[in-house]
């Protein structure tokens, strides 16, 4: 996505989230002059095919984010607000709303601003569509796939395209910029053994729709075909079925067997970097058999240095380490890398806003795939503090290649409004399973309940909202004086809270792996050259 697209589809956003305020304030509206005390919305899911509830309203004009409990069984009354076969919500009433000349009016502002948000929101869901579909076929097949390409384009949320042959779509596929689902429609084998090479050096899911012929589905089985289905028993629905199921498992490129984690906030100065950094040290500090490195990727001047390398203001940054194009740590040193511990290096953020525009561009995000890649072969963890949560390339491209990913917010009702949005963005394009989400400061004056929490996102349960208690007294005290709290208070609320979380998860040895049996202890250090 170029930068100035970028900039369109968050005017597309601003511009939504107008929109959702309008739908609120003439749903207000209609609750005062109507006979109810409150009534509910509720979003059609399409890909669920079901109602979901968003939110409700009470006849003091009050915006309400309550439980599942308050949906459509305890009502009475509903309607679903449609047009032109395009379902767009249901609204539900504990009470007979009555009939008014007003409120037949309103009624009628309420579906102008529904259409408008599904306009707005279909926009940015094609924007953000969670999967590419590729068909690629041969000449025999030409007219199935045509007709298929019909079919999935109906059923599906993606975009689909046919080819010819792989080679014209392949560095597209290389670069991993999207989710992408291949499906070959085949009559014999001769296709799939044109593009073998390529194809084993892919890593995207997939498909064969072939003929029942021992030749071709052996060959199938060979390049590891996720799924082979025969043209004389296939329908479109079974091949959705497949694609909805699998999508959510969809592996990565540059996935490794060492851990990756993305630490983003949902808003700037909620505490993602102090969570970044303070489980960066605390990694290292707990399994000195393993190499952590942190990098900051904040989209701002970026501060780590004066937490980690204690530098004001570094020479080399990771636009300068990317750009030396190559993995080498006594050469990267020099670079922007920096050795904290024998086995804990960070990489320096940007230091000036100007910096922030190349991120997002592809040759920086290309190399940083790269350089990470490389990366995780040596390093046992990789912590990278993304800054604020949204869908930039830069951003977008990271949440996908990591192992997990960590949003920060805090328990207000504006911040959990926008992980709302965000977390579905991240659902749409396959990421759910990948978040935790990391509730700061939770015991704060103006936090609002867990239930209400989980009934705004939808969810059933609390059970991936992990809180962390308000210790401004020790983080307070740390920021002045640029020190981490995982090495001034080892014993604070926040430190125990951290060291939980990581326990939780399994990061930590069980005990310091003793000497080998030879008597020989083995080396915590990165590279023997470092000793």
């Amino acid at each position: 996505m170029t930068l100035d697209g970028y900039h369109a589809k968050i005017n597309e956003q601003k511009e939504l989230d107008i929109r959702n305020e309008n739908l609120v304030e003439v749903l207000k509206y209609y609750v005062l002059f109507s006979n109810i005390d409150k009534l509910s919305f509720f979003e059609y899911d399409y890909d669920l095919n079901n109602f979901v509830y968003d939110f409700s309203v009470d006849n003091q004009k009050k915006f309400l984010d309550d439980s599942m409990s308050h949906g459509v069984s305890d009502n009475n009354y509903s309607v679903v607000i449609e047009e032109n076969d395009t379902i767009y919500g249901m609204i539900t009433f504990d009470e007979d709303p009555g009939k008014s000349e007003v409120i037949s009016e309103l009624f009628t502002k309420i579906k102008v601003a529904l259409r408008k948000r599904f306009s707005l929101s279909k926009e940015l869901l094609s924007q953000e569509s969670a999967l590419d579909v590729y068909i690629i076929t041969d000449e025999n097949s030409s007219q199935f796939s045509h007709r298929l390409e019909n079919s999935l384009s109906i059923l599906l949320n993606a975009n689909i395209s046919i080819e010819t042959t792989i080679s014209s779509i392949f560095e597209n596929l290389k670069e991993k910029i999207k989710k992408s689902i291949l499906v070959y429609c085949v009559d014999d084998s001769s296709l799939l053994r044109m593009d073998e090479e390529l194809l084993k050096k892919l890593n995207e899911f997939l498909f064969v729709i072939g003929p029942s012929d021992y030749d071709t589905s052996l060959f199938c089985g060979q390049l590891n075909v996720y799924k082979y289905l025969s043209k004389d028993e296939f329908l479109p629905e079974q091949l959705k079925s497949i694609i909805v199921e699998t999508k959510n498992q969809i592996q990565n490129k540059y996935v490794s067997k060492n851990k990756i984690i993305a630490i983003a906030g949902i808003t700037g100065g909620i505490g993602t970097t102090t969570i970044a950094m303070n489980t960066a040290n605390m990694l290292a500090k707990k399994n000195h058999d393993k190499n952590v490195l942190f990098i900051d990727l904040s989209a701002t001047k970026a501060i780590s240095n004066l937490f980690l390398g204690q530098n004001p203001l570094p020479k080399k940054t990771i636009i300068d380490l990317v750009n030396s194009a190559e993995f080498d740590i006594e050469k990267n040193l020099k670079n922007g890398l920096v050795k904290i511990r024998e086995n804990f290096y960070s990489i320096n953020g940007i230091q000036k806003h100007i910096d922030s525009d190349f991120l997002e561009k592809d040759v920086f995000i290309e190399k940083l795939l790269s350089y990470i890649s490389k990366a995780s072969e040596e390093f046992n963890f990789i912590i990278i503090d993304t800054g604020e949560a949204n869908a930039t390339p830069l951003n977008t491209t990271v949440y996908d290649i990591v192992n997990e990913l960590w949003v920060i917010t805090e328990m207000s009702l504006p911040h959990i409004s926008k992980l709302k949005t965000f977390f579905s963005l991240i659902k749409r394009a396959g990421l759910k399973d990948k978040v935790s989400f990391m509730v700061n400061r939770y015991d704060s004056a103006n936090a609002i309940s867990v239930s209400d929490v989980t009934s705004i996102l939808n969810t059933t349960g609390d059970d991936y909202m992990i809180r962390i208690p308000n210790d401004y007294a020790t983080l307070g005290h740390c920021w002045n004086y640029c020190e981490l709290a995982t090495d001034t208070h080892p014993n604070s609320p926040f430190i125990e809270k951290l060291e939980d979380i990581l326990k939780n998860k399994n990061f930590f040895n069980e005990e310091r792996r003793k000497a080998r049996r030879s008597g020989e202890k083995k080396s915590s250090s990165l590279f023997s050259f470092f000793k």
